[in-house]
C-alpha cells in the first residue's frame, strides 16, 4: 500500500520541489473518487506523507499533525525540536504522521497534478476544495495505515483550522486538540491580506488566467506575494529588532533586502496556482458553515483543547484564540509571549513543546535532549562557531543568537551552535554546543585559562576543526590575531570577525596571510571593521567589480569623535562630551585609541589595502584633535581631569575653525599615489555647509567614494557607524554570507 516513488514523470519544477521535501516521503492512493464540499471531485487523489515511530497493536496511539500553507509533511525539519524524550512528541511511543494537505505541490494532488481528464496539470483549473475536504482525506489515509484512534491533533496557522474540523468531523476518533495560531473562521482582515496577495499572483502576465506554462510560470507575482505575507508573519517589534534602518548596500534596506531573499526562496519551492487554491480554502474556513451558531458549534467541541496565542500576533489576532478558550469546553488558554509574530510558533520550537509536553502530562523538556532529528538537520546544515571576545559586540552577538537563532536559522536553512566562548579570563567550550540561555555562566565556570593567544590557541583551533563547518569569530581588539588567524586557516576554519589589528599589521605580512587564505580555499569577512553594519567595505568591492576606478575616500570613521565633535558645535565643554560619549557606549572601555585618532587611522588604513594600494598605519599623516598629552595613560578620572584642563582651549579652537559658518568634523582622506601607495591624511577639519560631513549628526559615519563615474558628486554612505547592537548584528549577516559562498 505505501510506496517509494520517483518524480520521472513530473515536470522540471516538480521535481525541483521534490528537492525540498523528504525523499522518505510515502504516497498512497484514495482508492476512489474525492467528491468535493463545494461540489465538483477529483477522480484521483494521491497522497504525500511522512510517519515517526511505530503504529500500537490496538492502533490508538497516533499523533497527527497538521502544517500550515507552504509547509510539508517534513515536521521533522520545520518542528525538530519538538521530537524527543519528554517533548512535544515521542517516536518512542507515539507514531506521528503528516500529511501533504490536499492542494499541496509536494507530492499530494492539487494544481500541479495531471487532469486525467486532459493530461494537463490542473493549474488555475484545479477545483475550489476547503479546510473540511483537507480533513476527510488525512482521515482517509489513517484508516488505510490502520488508525484506530487519534490521540492528539495539532497544527498552527492553516494546521490549526484543521485541528478544529478534526474535532468537529470526527468526534468519536479524536482524543485532544491543540490549536495553535489560528482562527475558528477567516476574518475580513485575513481573506483581504489573502486576496491582496493572490492579486499579486494574478498580475503576473505570466498568470495567462491560471493556464500558465509549468516552465514559464508567474514567479515574480508569487514572490511579491510571500513578501506581502512575511509582513503579517511577523511584528514590527520583531523587524524592528532585527533590520531598523539598517540599509543593505547603497540602495536597499536590510529588510528589503530579506523580503526579496524570502519571495525567490518561496518561488523555488512552491507553485502560484497552488498559493491561491490554497490561501482561497482558507477563506472558506468558518467552522459554523451548514451546522449553525457559531459559539453553539465551538461549545460542542468536548475533547480537551490546548489554545496556543501569541500576543504579538498580527494576523490571527490573540482575540480570536481567547475567543475558542473561551467557548469551547475543555479547552486551557496558553499565551506565548514573543517579539516574533504569527510566526513565534515556528520560531520558539522549545516553548511550544513545553507547553504541549504539559498539556500531555509529560515532564519538561530537558535543555540539552536535541533529538536525533535535530542532529541530522545540524550534519546537513550545521555551523560550528567559537567566539572569541565578550564585550559590548561578543556579549551583544551571543544575546542575539540566544533570542533569534532559530528564527534566523529557519529563515537561511543553516543550524548555529556555539561550541565555544573566550574572553579575557579562559574560554568554555563544548562540542555539543554551549547553552546561550546561560552562556556568561558556563563561561564563569570555566577553568582560568587565560585569553586565546598564538600559544594557546592550536589546542582549540584543533577541537574546533573536527566539527562540522568551524568557524573563527573575533570580535576582540586583541594584539597578535593575524598569527591565530594563519593557524586557522591551516586547519581549514573560516574566519569572521571586527577586530581591526590583524589588518593593519605589516603590508607584507597582511599579504602572506591572504595567500595563504587562498591556498586554503578559506574565508575571512571582516566587513564590520569599518563602519559596523554600515556597508562601506561592501560598497567598496562593488566599485571596483563593476570597473570603476577610486580616486579618492573622504570619511569620518569615528563614532566617538563624531559625536565629541557634534557637542564641541553645541557649545560643550570637551571634558564633558568625552564622559557622555563613554557612559552612551560610544567608546571601548578606555577611549583613549578613539580619541587620539589612531582608530580612524586603522580604518582608513583598511580602506586603503582594499582599494588595492599599499599602506601602513606608521605612515599616515594624522593630527590629534587636541593635544596627545592630555592622552597619557591613567584612569578614566585622570582623563578626565586632564581634559577639563583643556576645556577653554578647544572651545577657543573650534570657535577660531568654524568661524566662516562651517562645522568641526574628524576625517580621514585617502588618496592613490603613482607608485601605488595611499596618502593618508587623518586629522579634524573645518567643512562648509554643503560638504557631506556637514550633515551628520552624533555618532555618524559618513564614506564618500570619488571615482572616474561619481567626479561629480561622490558615492556617499552614511549611518551609525558605532554600537554593539549594530556590529553584531552585520557580524551575524557576515556568518550567514559564509554559507552560501560555496566553499564548504
Amino acid at each position: 500500500m505505501a510506496q517509494k516513488t520517483d518524480s520521472s514523470d513530473e515536470s522540471d519544477r516538480s521535481a525541483q520541489r521534490a528537492a525540498f521535501h523528504s525523499p522518505e516521503t510515502l504516497y498512497w492512493d484514495l482508492p476512489g473518487p474525492l467528491e468535493l464540499e463545494l461540489g465538483g471531485r477529483l477522480e484521483q487523489v494521491r497522497v504525500g506523507y511522512r510517519t515517526w515511530g511505530r503504529l500500537a497493536p490496538d492502533g490508538r496511539n497516533a499523533i497527527v499533525v497538521c502544517h500550515a500553507l507552504t509547509g510539508t509533511a517534513d515536521v521533522d525539519s520545520w518542528w525538530a525540536r519538538m521530537f524527543g524524550p519528554g517533548r512535544a512528541f515521542d517516536p518512542g511511543r507515539d507514531f506521528v504522521v503528516c500529511s501533504n494537505i490536499l492542494g499541496s505541490c509536494y507530492g499530494t494532488t492539487g494544481p500541479t497534478s495531471v487532469d486525467p481528464a486532459t493530461g494537463r496539470p490542473y493549474l488555475g483549473d484545479f477545483p475550489r476544495i476547503t479546510v473540511r475536504d483537507m480533513v476527510r482525506v488525512q482521515r482517509a489515509l489513517g484508516d488505510a495505515l490502520g488508525v484506530r484512534h487519534v490521540s492528539m491533533v495539532i497544527g498552527g496557522s492553516l494546521g490549526g483550522m484543521q485541528v478544529l474540523e478534526w474535532g468537529l468531523l470526527f468526534p468519536e476518533l479524536v482524543g485532544s486538540l491543540v490549536f495553535v495560531a489560528s482562527t475558528a473562521r477567516h476574518s475580513a482582515w485575513a481573506i483581504g491580506l489573502s486576496e491582496a496577495q493572490r492579486q499579486a499572483i494574478r498580475a503576473d502576465p505570466r498568470w495567462r488566467d491560471g493556464r500558465y506554462e509549468p516552465r514559464d510560470p508567474p514567479d515574480a507575482g508569487l514572490a511579491a506575494a510571500r513578501m506581502m505575507a512575511m509582513c503579517a508573519y511577523r511584528s514590527m517589534a520583531s523587524f524592528e529588532e532585527r533590520f531598523a534602518r539598517r540599509t543593505q548596500s547603497e540602495e536597499l534596506f536590510a529588510v528589503e533586502s530579506y523580503l526579496r531573499h524570502q519571495g525567490r526562496a518561496l518561488v523555488e519551492r512552491f507553485d502560484a496556482a497552488t498559493y491561491v487554491a490554497l490561501t482561497e480554502a482558507m477563506d472558506t474556513h468558518d467552522v459554523a458553515r451548514g451546522r449553525g451558531d457559531f459559539e453553539e458549534v465551538l461549545r460542542s467541541i468536548r475533547q480537551p483543547t490546548l489554545v496556543v496565542s501569541i500576543d504579538s500576533d498580527v494576523l490571527y489576532w490573540p482575540a480570536e484564540q481567547r475567543e475558542v478558550a473561551r467557548l469551547v469546553p475543555s479547552a486551557k488558554l496558553a499565551v506565548m509571549d514573543s517579539p516574533h509574530g504569527h510566526d513565534a510558533f515556528l520560531i520558539d520550537v522549545d516553548r511550544l513543546s513545553d507547553m504541549v509536553a504539559d498539556f500531555r502530562g509529560e515532564a519538561r523538556a530537558r535543555p540539552h535532549a536535541d533529538g536525533q532529528a535535530v542532529e541530522r538537520a545540524f550534519d546537513e546544515h550545521g555551523i560550528s562557531l567559537f567566539v572569541l571576545g565578550k564585550g559590548k559586540v561578543g556579549a551583544e552577538l551571543l544575546d542575539q543568537l540566544a533570542s533569534q537563532r532559530t528564527e534566523l536559522e529557519r529563515d537561511y536553512g543553516v543550524v548555529l551552535r556555539v561550541v565555544g566562548i573566550s574572553d579575557r579570563r579562559g574560554t568554555a567550550f563544548d562540542p555539543a554546543g554551549i547553552d546561550l540561555g546561560r552562556w556568561r555562566e558556563r563561561l564563569a565556570e570555566a577553568s582560568a585559562t587565560g585569553p586565546v593567544t598564538t600559544g594557546s590557541a592550536p589546542a582549540l583551533l584543533d577541537r574546533l576543526a573536527g566539527l562540522r563547518r568551524p568557524v573563527l569569530v573575533d570580535l576582540t581588539a586583541a594584539q597578535g590575531m593575524d598569527e591565530v588567524y594563519e593557524q586557522a586557516f591551516r586547519r581549514d576554519i573560516d574566519v569572521v570577525g571586527s577586530n581591526k589589528l590583524p589588518l593593519v599589521v605589516a603590508q607584507r605580512r597582511i599579504d602572506a596571510l591572504r595567500e595563504l587564505r587562498r591556498q586554503h580555499k578559506r574565508h575571512h569577512h571582516y566587513d564590520t571593521t569599518v563602519g559596523a553594519s554600515l556597508p562601506v567595505i561592501g560598497t567598496l568591492r562593488r566599485l571596483q567589480r563593476m570597473g570603476d576606478r577610486v580616486r579618492g575616500i573622504e570619511a569620518s570613521l569615528s563614532g566617538t569623535l563624531g559625536f565629541v565633535c557634534t557637542e564641541l558645535a553645541r557649545g560643550s565643554p570637551l571634558s564633558l562630551a568625552v564622559r557622555w560619549a563613554h557612559n552612551n557606549g560610544y567608546t571601548e572601555a578606555d577611549p583613549r585609541d578613539d580619541l587620539s585618532g589612531l582608530d580612524s587611522a586603522r580604518k582608513a588604513v583598511i580602506l586603503a589595502r582594499e582599494m588595492g594600494l599599499r599602506a601602513e598605519v606608521e605612515d599616515v599623516a594624522l593630527e590629534p584633535l587636541f593635544p596627545a598629552a592630555l592622552l597619557l595613560p591613567g584612569t578614566l578620572d585622570e582623563l578626565y581631569a586632564a581634559l577639563r584642563l583643556h576645556d577653554a582651549a578647544m572651545a577657543a579652537d573650534v570657535a577660531r575653525r568654524c568661524a566662516g559658518g562651517g562645522a568641526l568634523r574628524f576625517l580621514a582622506r585617502i588618496a592613490p599615489r603613482a607608485d601605488g601607495r595611499a596618502e593618508i591624511h587623518v586629522g579634524p577639519i573645518a567643512v562648509g555647509a554643503l560638504h557631506p560631513a556637514a550633515r551628520l549628526n552624533g555618532v555618524e559615519a559618513m564614506v564618500a567614494f570619488t571615482t572616474e563615474r561619481h567626479s561629480d558628486l561622490p558615492l556617499v554612505v552614511q549611518g551609525v557607524g558605532v554600537g554593539g547592537s549594530h556590529t553584531a548584528g552585520a557580524v551575524l549577516s557576515e556568518i550567514f554570507r559564509l554559507y552560501g559562498q560555496g566553499a564548504w
